[in-house]
Formats: C-alpha cells, sequence, structure tokens
C-alpha cells in the first residue's frame, strides 16, 4: 500500500514514525501545506493521510482544479486527521465519494491517558467498507480507535469529548478550591473524588499527573483547546440547540487577564481557582495516575 502523509502535524509525524517502525516502506510526506501540494511531483497514492491543521486547509488541498481529488488514482482513500468542522467535513466527504475516492475522518480524541503514557486514540467517521479496509493502517498508526458513524461523526464525537474535558477542568479546579477554604488539601480532596460519582478522567488523570504537581507539560495547548470550542459552539449554533453549559465553559476558556494565553499548556486554565492555594500543599512529585473503574 503506498501512503502519502499531507501536511506537517504532529499526527502526521506520528505516523510517519509508527509506519517505519511497522516496516511500511512505501511512505512519503509532502510538508508543503494547502495549495502547493498540488504542485509536488511525486503524488500518486493509494492513501492520503491529511496532516493538517484544519478543515480549510484539508479543503484546499483536495478541492479546485488542481486539487487532489483531480489527481488522486481513482479509489484513493484520504484519510484527515485534523479536529474538525463536522459541516465541511461532510460536504468534503461528499465531494470526495463524487470524485471516486473514499473518505474517512480520524479525530484524535484528547485522552489525558493517552497524553500521560504516549498513546493515541482516533474516533473513526466512515462508511463500514472503508473502515474495514483501512483497519490495519488504524492500527498502525494508532493505539486504539473507535468506529463511531458515517462521515462528520469522528469530529463530533471528538468535539464532545473536548467539550467534556474543558468542562472538567474547569469544575474540578472550583471543586477543589472550594473544598480547600473547608480546610480539605487539594490532594485530599482529588482522593475524595475519585472515590465517588463526581470522579472523571481529569481528576483521576490531569489532576494528579499535571495540575497538583504544577507540570505543564501535557503537549495539549490552551490555544488547542479553545478552537475545538469554537467549533464545537459553532456546530451548536448551526444545529439551533441551546448552548446550555457550553456557553459558560466556552467563556470561561477566553482570554480575559487572569487566562492562560494560547500557547501555554492547557492545565494553567486552572490557574485562576488554585490561585489561592499554597505551593506547598501541592505535592512535591508526579502521582501516579489512579486506574478508572467503571
Amino acid at each position: 500500500m503506498k501512503i502519502c502523509v499531507i501536511g506537517d502535524a504532529p499526527i502526521g509525524t506520528r505516523a510517519i514514525q509508527t509506519l517505519a517502525h511497522a516496516g511500511v516502506e512505501s511512505v512519503m510526506a509532502v510538508a508543503a501545506p494547502e495549495g502547493q501540494v498540488a504542485s509536488h511531483s511525486s503524488f500518486s497514492a493509494e492513501v492520503y493521510l491529511m496532516a493538517l491543521a484544519t478543515s480549510q486547509q484539508v479543503q484546499k488541498v483536495l478541492t479546485g482544479k488542481q486539487g487532489l481529488l483531480r489527481r488522486a488514482p481513482p479509489g484513493s482513500t484520504v484519510i484527515d486527521l485534523c479536529s474538525g468542522d463536522v459541516t465541511l467535513s461532510r460536504e468534503l466527504a461528499v465531494q470526495t465519494r463524487l470524485a471516486g475516492h473514499h473518505w474517512l475522518e480520524a479525530a484524535t480524541s484528547r485522552n489525558p491517558a493517552d497524553e500521560a503514557n504516549d498513546s493515541l486514540t482516533l474516533l473513526i467517521g466512515s462508511d463500514e467498507a472503508t473502515v474495514t479496509r483501512m483497519t490495519a493502517l488504524l492500527d498502525i498508526i494508532s493505539t486504539q480507535h473507535l468506529h463511531v458513524g458515517d462521515a462528520g461523526c469522528g469530529h463530533a464525537a471528538a468535539l464532545a469529548s473536548d467539550y467534556l474535558h474543558a468542562a472538567h477542568l474547569i469544575t474540578t479546579a472550583e471543586a477543589v478550591a472550594l473544598a480547600y477554604r473547608a480546610g480539605v488539601t487539594p490532594q485530599a480532596c482529588i482522593d475524595a473524588i475519585n472515590l465517588g460519582a463526581g470522579r472523571s478522567a481529569v481528576s483521576e488523570v490531569n489532576f494528579p499527573r499535571w495540575v497538583l504537581p504544577g507540570r505543564y507539560d501535557s503537549g495539549i495547548s490552551t490555544g488547542q483547546l479553545r478552537r475545538d470550542l469554537r467549533l464545537a459552539r459553532s456546530f451548536v449554533t448551526t444545529l439551533n440547540l441551546p448552548e446550555g453549559l457550553m456557553k459558560a465553559v466556552f467563556e470561561r476558556c477566553q482570554p480575559p487577564e487572569l487566562c492562560p494565553a494560547d500557547e501555554d499548556d492547557l492545565h494553567h486554565l486552572c490557574d485562576r481557582w488554585l490561585s489561592k492555594v499554597p505551593a506547598q500543599l501541592h505535592p512535591p512529585q508526579l502521582t501516579e495516575p489512579r486506574a478508572s473503574r467503571s
């Protein structure tokens, strides 16, 4: 199988490395983004991994007179690895299929356990036949993957997860600050939360590993989370759904004075609630993540 990785997003670099480690030799990389890809000389492959930042960049590569959909061999498979726009992804899936190709989106699930263990979970949106044909490749480039529906569903599931990720960061920080005012240390509060119904991946992994020890090296930036929240909120607006708590979560992740910059680690989002907690009450070293319970 001849594979072309288009773009220089980190997930593309990871895919190239894992494919090489698995002994897949017919892999080429095209780092040039957007329209420049069309002029690349060696551009024939069976599978195109789109390691681009946004759905708009994917659109520029795929469409147009010199776009990939016109240049790729018939029956090629386009795999979109970005955190994408649900509506635009569905439009691109239709165009890809009408051009005689196959569409599959593989959206990253920002699972805290994955970040802690250098793993990768992908949420797949595609038809059953394409997923079946691509399963061997997905097994190589990801630690695990879950097929959640047809085109657009992978991105929608990822945005739903990212929304909850942000919400849990905020609510857990608020809970720790509340308990601290009553005399409960942050670690004791997290231990208590993880024994009850309020626990989440954030309380079980993010707080012990990154937030409480002040380790801001998760590899996920505040800007990435904000972008995904903007996509989620935009999709909710498109569907005319009530925003519910999403509006509050969205606003608390935007940058007024007390908010971190886009390039900062996303765990700095907890600072505004935990700034009054003395540093000596935080664990001096990294705590092993607690295993999730069903």
